[in-house]
């Protein structure tokens, strides 16, 4: 006859199992935690290292919205110049005013290298609508300058 053991006999495997789905969960988590943290650096960083070109684009778009588009054009790297002198910008900004009196700018992509920067978003008109745009930049003479950008229109 066999006798079966009672609740409190405890078997000496069962003593010596580990939990080991706690210490899956708790990796789990610890990943998804640095994870986070990465991201959240890596946006800080890009946000921190495209500051000096976001605020040239926020100068050139203070500028030509306040119509002083001889302050606005000095905001362009010299090949920019060349291909739209200061008549010509004056005559484009004059064509279309309302799309240079930006009231806000939202900048979802962000980047630099060695050979510049690109912003690209949505700004907010004084109508209050949004149109898309676009700002290449370029280090000239040690100071960031454009060399190309798009209003209201997709690249």
């Amino acid at each position: 006859m066999t006798s079966m053991p009672s609740a409190g006999d405890a078997s000496p495997a069962a003593e010596t199992k580990k939990p080991w789905g706690r210490w899956i969960a708790l990796g789990c988590g610890a990943l998804v935690v640095l994870v986070g943290l990465f991201v959240v650096l890596l946006v800080f960083v890009v946000k921190k290292v495209t500051a000096g070109p976001e605020e040239v684009v926020q100068q050139f778009l203070a500028a030509a919205a306040d119509g002083n588009y001889a302050a606005a054009h000095e905001f362009f790297s010299a090949p920019l110049k060349e291909a739209q002198p200061l008549a010509e910008f004056t005559a484009a900004a004059e064509a279309n005013p309302t799309l240079f009196k930006v009231t806000d700018t939202t900048f979802n992509e962000r980047s630099i290298d060695l050979a510049g920067a690109k912003l690209a978003g949505t700004v907010t008109l004084a109508a209050g609508t949004e149109v898309p745009a676009s700002f290449d930049l370029v280090k000239e003479k040690g100071a960031w300058k454009l060399i190309g950008y798009h209003l209201g229109m997709p690249d």
